[in-house]
């Protein structure tokens, strides 16, 4: 069996791109597939990857440099506007070509808005396509695009919300949840918390992230003499990264918070995970997020806003999950007054909740289960 993964970038460290390579890694460990091709419009350029997907069975493939030429793009423009075309010729031409050397199925990652993919799923039959949303924009699917979704094999989202949206937006009944799969899953099993820092975000350093409530977070907690430290690491917009080292300042909390501008390699997420005592997500919206589950594996509570999977992910430890910043300002007290027992305890039981429900070895069943169901 030959396999084609399709996915939009793998240049920046980000939750698409670590999916789509550790997919790729466990299909191409698990037998099934004596070739595994993951293929990015863009050639990868980013040195984790070597790392992520190390199997000699996967490859990478992108599109011959010419169609970045200048004339190429005007010809191919010319085409598409001559003859109303709502794809790339050229590409369409590519994937032609492609679908020749025998792929048995196809998984594209993609978000809603984007239509790389569309030359694809010209080329291919819709019932060896399985089509991963990362990212779900709650706005409406244009008539002729849900055309080219409808006779997919499966569309795959994160959550339940994202499900019930795309049902309702394409009619379809071919819309399922299937949770994000991680890397370096076992030694966040085996991470053992020296609890250095109170609170830890690993995330972009991005708008939607919110930031500035974890920060606020620490600010009110301190002022009612709790002591709250937190650690930020990861990469992003620079001026966003600026007004966030202006705001701890202005708080006078320099000594509390600490802010890392770099990406953490995701197979040493361990490192970043046995320092902290609890995760925070404070986003305005996500779709998992994988660092949810990177926590849980490593038996670190996470206190979230009800964002994405979290609410299911975290059904047995719901006072975790909570709707407004008072609401985890009051949980986060609660946390840091725990017992060392109480504690212990907890992280126990979330990362038993991991792996009975959320571990990797059952999400690459379902998945390969999904390509070979009639």
């Amino acid at each position: 069996m030959k396999l084609l993964i399709s996915t939009p970038y793998l240049s920046v460290v980000g939750g698409t791109e670590i999916e789509t390579l550790t997919t790729a890694q466990e299909l191409a460990n698990s037998g099934k597939f004596k070739q595994v091709e993951i293929f990015c419009p863009y050639k990868p350029n980013h040195p984790i990857y070597l790392d992520l997907a190390s199997n000699p069975k996967i490859k990478f493939s992108t599109y011959p440099s010419f169609f970045k030429n200048e004339n190429v793009k005007k010809i191919n423009k010319a085409f598409r506007i001559t003859f109303n075309l709502k794809t790339s010729f050229l590409e369409n031409a590519y994937w032609f070509l492609k679908r020749l050397k025998g792929f048995d199925y196809v998984y594209i990652f993609a978000m809603t808005s984007q239509k790389y993919y569309l030359p694809l799923l010209n080329n291919f039959k819709g019932n060896k396509c399985l089509l991963k949303f990362t990212i779900v924009y709650k706005e409406e699917i244009p008539e002729w695009k849900k055309q080219f979704l409808r006779p997919l094999k499966r569309i795959v989202v994160s959550n339940i919300l994202h499900q019930k949206f795309l049902s309702i937006s394409l009619q379809s009944d071919n819309v399922i949840v299937q949770d994000l799969i991680i890397a370096n899953e076992k030694k966040l099993l085996q991470t053992e918390t020296t609890r250095k820092f109170t609170f830890g975000m690993l995330c972009r350093f991005s708008k939607e992230k919110r930031i500035e409530q974890a920060i606020r977070l620490i600010e009110r907690l301190n002022s009612n003499g709790k002591n709250a430290t937190l650690i930020i690491q990861g990469k992003g917009d620079e001026e966003y990264f600026d007004q966030l080292n202006e705001l701890i300042i202005s708080l006078h909390l320099n000594q509390f918070i600490k802010l890392i501008k770099m990406n953490i390699p995701p197979a040493q997420t361990h490192l970043f995970y046995k320092n902290i005592s609890f995760f925070l997500i404070t986003s305005e919206f996500e779709t998992g997020p994988l660092t949810g589950l990177e926590a849980m594996a490593a038996g670190i509570p996470v206190l979230s806003y009800n964002v994405g999977a979290m609410q299911t992910r975290f059904k047995d430890h719901d006072f975790l999950i909570v709707n407004k910043f008072d609401e985890m300002f009051e949980m986060a007290q609660q946390l840091i007054e725990l017992k060392k027992i109480e504690y212990k305890t907890l992280s126990n039981s979330i990362r038993q909740t991991y792996i009975s429900q959320c571990s990797n070895t059952p999400k690459v069943e379902k998945l390969e289960d999904l390509f070979f169901q009639k």
